[in-house]
C-alpha cells in the first residue's frame, strides 16, 4: 500500500479481463465494421469503478485474480493509471472482453468466460484480502463473477473476509454468485432488476423495487435495484426509495452501474446520509453513459445531474 493518507475504497475483480472498445458508426449484422476510436483498458467490474472513484476525486485499491501474461499487463497499466494494484495471480490468461458501441449508443458485447483458478490460488486471493487489502481500507465493493472451476459458495468467503475485517462491502454480482453472498449477508448489494429475476432472488414480473425488498428478505442489509433508464429502487429493513433516472444522450451505456457503485461508496466513505449517497450513484451512472471509455466519467457533469434526481421515500 502507497502512503496517500486518504482513505481508499477497495475494489475487488475477482476475475478481470482485457476490454477491448471499438466505436463504430453504426452496428450492421453481416458487415465489416471498422472501428472509428478503440480502447484497450484493464478491465471487469470492480476495475470500472476503481476508474470511476478515482475520476470522481477518491483513492481506489484494486485487487484481484490475474493470470498469465494477459494478468501481468493488466496489473502493469492498472499501475500506470494509479489505481493501486495489490493482486494475487494465477497460472490461466485473463480474459478478454470485447464491446463495440454505435453512434446511436447501440452495444454489442462479447465476454469471455471467467478465466479459471485453482483452489490453492484463490485460497492466496482470499488470504491477500484478509492479511493485507481489508484492514487498510476504509469501505470495499465486490463486482462480478469468480474465476470459473470454482464453487459459487467461494463467493460468500469475500463477503465473510469483509464482515470479519469490519469493511462495509458492497456486492455487485449474479446468478449463483449473488445468491451464495447474499447467505453471506452483505452490507449492501447493488444489482440490476434482471440480474435478480435471472438468479431466482425475484420473479419474472418483479419491479426493481420488488427485487430490491427481496433483495433484503434474502440476507442483504441494503439492496439497490437498477433497470435501465426506469427508477432505481432501494430497502432495507426499515424503508424503501425510488430515484428517477436523469435523460441523457447515451453515447456508452458500458461501466454506469460500476460508476454508480463508485460513486454511492465513495458518499458514504464521506459521510452523507444514504438518500444523497443513492442519489449520486444514479448521476454518476447517468454520467458514465456520456463518456465513450467506461468510467472516464466527470465529476462536474454529475454534480449537475445530481440535482435532477428526485428521490420518494417510504416507511416499510
Amino acid at each position: 500500500m502507497n502512503k496517500d493518507p486518504r482513505p481508499a475504497l477497495l475494489c475487488i475483480t475477482p476475475a478481470p479481463a482485457i476490454d477491448r472498445t471499438a466505436h463504430v458508426e453504426r452496428l450492421a449484422h453481416g458487415e465489416v465494421l471498422r472501428p472509428t476510436e478503440m480502447f484497450v483498458l484493464p478491465g471487469g467490474k470492480g476495475v470500472n469503478a476503481a476508474r470511476a472513484a478515482v475520476a470522481l476525486g477518491g483513492r481506489a485499491v484494486t485487487t484481484g485474480i490475474a493470470g498469465g501474461h494477459a494478468g501481468r499487463w493488466i496489473v502493469e497499466a492498472l499501475s500506470a493509471e494509479g489505481l493501486e494494484p495489490h493482486w494475487a495471480f494465477a497460472k490461466a490468461e485473463s480474459r478478454t472482453a470485447y464491446v463495440t458501441v454505435d453512434e446511436a449508443g447501440q452495444s454489442m458485447l462479447v465476454y469471455e468466460r471467467s478465466t479459471p483458478a485453482t483452489p490453492d490460488e484463490y485460497d492466496a486471493f482470499i488470504r491477500l484480502l484478509e492479511e493485507r487489502l481489508l484492514p487498510a481500507c476504509a469501505r470495499a465493493v465486490v463486482a462480478g463473477s469468480i474465476p470459473s472451476g470454482l464453487p459459487a459458495r467461494r463467493h460468500g468467503e469475500i463477503v465473510e473476509a469483509a464482515r470479519h475485517a469490519g469493511v462495509p462491502l458492497l456486492v455487485d454480482a449474479s446468478g449463483p454468485g449473488l445468491v451464495a453472498a447474499l447467505e453471506a449477508e452483505p452490507d449492501i448489494v447493488k444489482i440490476g432488476r434482471v440480474e435478480a429475476v435471472e438468479s431466482g432472488v425475484a420473479g419474472d414480473d418483479a419491479s426493481a423495487l420488488d427485487a430490491a425488498v427481496a433483495l433484503v428478505e434474502r440476507g442483504a442489509t441494503l439492496a439497490v435495484v437498477t433497470d435501465g433508464a426506469d427508477e432505481v429502487a432501494a430497502a432495507d429493513a426499515s424503508a424503501t426509495w425510488r430515484l428517477s433516472v436523469p435523460t441523457v444522450e447515451v453515447v456508452n451505456p458500458v461501466g454506469s452501474g460500476d460508476s454508480f457503485n463508485a460513486a454511492l461508496s465513495l458518499a458514504l466513505m464521506d459521510g452523507e446520509d444514504l438518500p444523497t449517497a443513492l442519489a449520486r450513484g444514479v448521476a454518476a451512472g447517468s454520467a458514465n453513459a456520456l463518456t465513450k471509455s467506461a468510467a472516464s466519467l466527470d465529476p462536474l457533469v454529475v454534480s449537475a445531474l445530481e440535482d435532477d434526481v428526485t428521490i420518494t421515500t417510504e416507511e416499510r
